[in-house]
């Protein structure tokens, strides 16, 4: 039994007006450099950077689609596209449940033993573990490493809360180590 739950359609639409809003924008400044004069260097340059913000935004788009969070007999794998892996064993799993918040503040976020991995500012599921799992802290290559959280509930969306509740209900055992019906 293997289960995939994408969580990339909420952000899907807004994400690829972002896009072409972008691209747009990108054949609009290369006009107007063109139009006032500027020199092929510093106007190629300009354009570099604009077509490398925009593949960007689709690299997180595509990255997003093509790698949902996976529910398996070995646990559960939350995911952000290429930016973020966590790995939760079935043994560790307690229960799950439907819990639908829309004030996330950030895409990941590690607080008083909670992970809180949202898209669009939303999570809809929590996950309580039997036992504390390390999470590392999400940092930018520039800022230095902080130590490991220890987290006992997992907060996530997915596109389809339900089928994933289900999927992760099966993987939760009773104290006597059968699985759960």
């Amino acid at each position: 039994m293997r289960h995939a739950a994408g969580y990339s359609r909420e952000q899907t639409p807004t994400m690829a007006a972002l896009l072409f809003v972008m691209v747009l924008e990108t054949v609009a400044m290369d006009l107007l450099l063109r139009r006032f004069g500027l020199p092929d260097l510093p106007r190629l340059v300009i354009l570099a950077l604009d077509a490398s913000s925009a593949l960007a935004v689709l690299g997180v788009m595509v990255s997003c689609a093509r790698r949902p969070h996976v529910v398996s007999p070995d646990g559960l794998r939350l995911r952000y596209g290429r930016m973020f892996g966590l790995d939760v064993p079935a043994e560790l799993i307690a229960s799950a449940r439907l819990d639908r918040r829309y004030d996330e503040k950030r895409l990941v976020r590690l607080s008083d033993g909670e992970l809180a991995l949202a898209v669009s500012s939303q999570t809809n599921l929590v996950v309580k573990l039997r036992e504390p799992i390390e999470v590392p802290h999400p940092r930018r290559p520039w800022q230095p490493g902080r130590p490991a959280a220890a987290v006992r509930r997992v907060r996530f969306f997915a596109d389809d809360p339900a089928a994933t509740l289900r999927a992760v209900a099966a993987l939760t055992t009773t104290t006597t180590g059968e699985r759960a019906p």
